[in-house]
């Protein structure tokens, strides 16, 4: 067998075992979304286009809830129009048993983005398909087995909507954009348009997703302007329409209403405490089994770059300004809160934690590439050599698993969870007590059995308290209590 071969069989070997590992961390986290149910704020933000649904209202009617309840917040609470939309159309307004598509849009957008993302950057980079595959492959891998809070990832439509599916909507915007820049004429127009249009949409997410990526976009087109004048106004179009979408959703006049009931920081210290806050949670996160994904990443990045045409010029300038556009991230939680904020924002940080990294250290690789390629000097060093890599990153990653404890990863989490019955009991009791709910019983007990990845009821005894007024308006109830002996 010759080199090529050979090589080939390696890479489609590790593409293949990479994707059965993938596909079983996914497949309990899919089983469990069939007992999630929804919670929080899911009932108030969708109550209008539940009670259109029950009422027999068509297509028109439904859109039209939506609508008033995007309207009604951003006067009242808030300004993250598409958001609001998203938060409106949560899958159980439409039929109690929808609710599990929640896990399958967060999985699949989370997947299909990541992948897009990398195949477009590695093509810029000049990475083949395969080693790119790879890539995102290690990427989601680490992603969804260490993520951050499990629930908020997966399985509650609010949270997730708010912010895992506003990230996957910003990597499709910054690949087109990384596309747009080599595309022929038609191409590059379709790719526009569909620029203008998540834009707009980022505009209206949650405000660290929009202003990371007003950010990305505005060093994007200075870049452009500075390659090709030609292309930049296409840039500019879509920066313009991105920054103008954000500024409808901070204008808002439910945002000092909210704003009143939050203790922020000055803007100052929110920038400086956002770089200081990014930098100690990457270090936090980087535990044995980040180091071998990472090491993989390097050895990719040495042996993919080698004849790659882009020049990897100025390393440091790239590393720096990229570390302080992952800051900006943390900045608009800090200034509105005076905290970093909850565990579906810090998801993203983590998600893109990995990006961030992995593209460093691909550009390193492609900067000493170019300095000087590193070449091994016979055929048997290189099967020596890459034997003791692929130890190494296996002992490493199977270390980390250990240390951060296996039943902590996401798929042996929801797999141990499934076998002892746990999501089952919980669904079990959950419903029970939406029926009592629906029959007229106005105090309800929580939930006994909760799976770490899912979440109580958190009603309080007074019926006022918000998520019990949530819940009252959703189900047309007078009043809904927590027992309490």
């Amino acid at each position: 067998m010759d080199s090529v071969k050979k090589k080939d069989l390696i890479i489609n070997t590790a593409i293949v075992l990479l994707s059965v590992v993938l596909l079983i961390s996914i497949i309990p986290i899919v089983i469990s979304s069939i007992y999630s149910h929804p919670l929080y704020d899911d009932f108030y933000y969708s109550k209008d286009v539940y009670h259109a649904v029950i009422n027999g209202g068509n297509v028109f009617d439904v859109f039209s809830a939506s609508v008033n309840t995007v309207i009604t917040t951003y006067k009242t609470w808030q300004g993250t129009y598409f958001a609001i939309f998203l938060f409106s159309m949560q899958p159980a307004s439409f039929s109690d048993k929808l609710y599990f598509i929640t896990t399958l849009v967060m999985v699949f957008s989370l997947i299909g983005s990541t992948t897009f993302f990398i195949s477009s950057l590695s093509r810029l980079l000049g990475i083949n398909k395969k080693w790119s595959l790879i890539l995102s492959l290690i990427t989601l891998i680490l992603s969804i087995n260490f993520v951050i809070d499990k629930h908020q990832a997966f399985f509650w439509w609010n949270g997730c909507s708010y912010y895992t599916l506003s990230y996957a909507i910003s990597l499709l915007l910054f690949s087109f954009l990384i596309r747009m820049y080599h595309a022929d004429k038609k191409t590059r127009i379709v790719l526009t348009v569909l620029s203008v249009i998540l834009s707009v949409l980022i505009g209206g997410c949650n405000y660290s997703t929009a202003l990371f990526s007003s950010a990305v976009l505005f060093i994007v087109s200075v870049l452009v302007f500075i390659l090709n004048k030609k292309k930049f106004p296409v840039y500019l179009i879509v920066f313009l329409v991105l920054v103008s979408s954000l500024v409808i959703s901070m204008i808002a006049p439910g945002n000092s209403v909210r704003a009143s009931e939050n203790v922020g920081i000055s803007a100052t210290d929110a920038i400086i405490e956002s770089i200081f806050f990014s930098l100690i949670y990457m270090a936090s996160w980087t535990g044995l089994s980040q180091i071998a994904g990472f090491i993989a990443v390097t050895f990719i990045g040495l042996v993919s770059t080698k004849k790659s045409k882009f020049e990897f010029k100025y390393p440091l300038i790239v590393i720096v300004l990229s570390t302080l556009l992952y800051a900006t991230q943390l900045t608009p939680s800090l200034y509105a809160l005076g905290y970093i904020g909850e565990g579906r924002l810090v998801n993203v940080f983590y998600y893109s934690y990995y990006l961030l990294v992995s593209f460093n250290i691909l550009y390193l690789c492609g900067w000493i590439n170019k300095k000087k390629q590193i070449h091994m000097k016979n055929g048997i060093q290189k099967t020596i050599s890459l034997v003791c890599g692929l130890v190494l990153v296996v002992c490493l990653f199977f270390g980390g698993c250990i240390k951060y404890g296996f039943k902590n990863l996401t798929a042996v989490d929801t797999s141990l969870a499934l076998i002892n019955g746990t999501p089952q009991e919980y669904s079990k009791e959950y419903l029970d007590r939406i029926d009592q709910i629906k029959n007229g019983n106005g105090t309800i007990s929580e939930i006994e059995t909760i799976p770490d990845f899912f979440g109580p009821l958190s009603i309080d005894e007074d019926p006022d308290y918000w998520l019990n007024r949530g819940m009252e308006e959703y189900f047309g109830i007078d009043e809904i209590a927590l027992y309490s002996e």
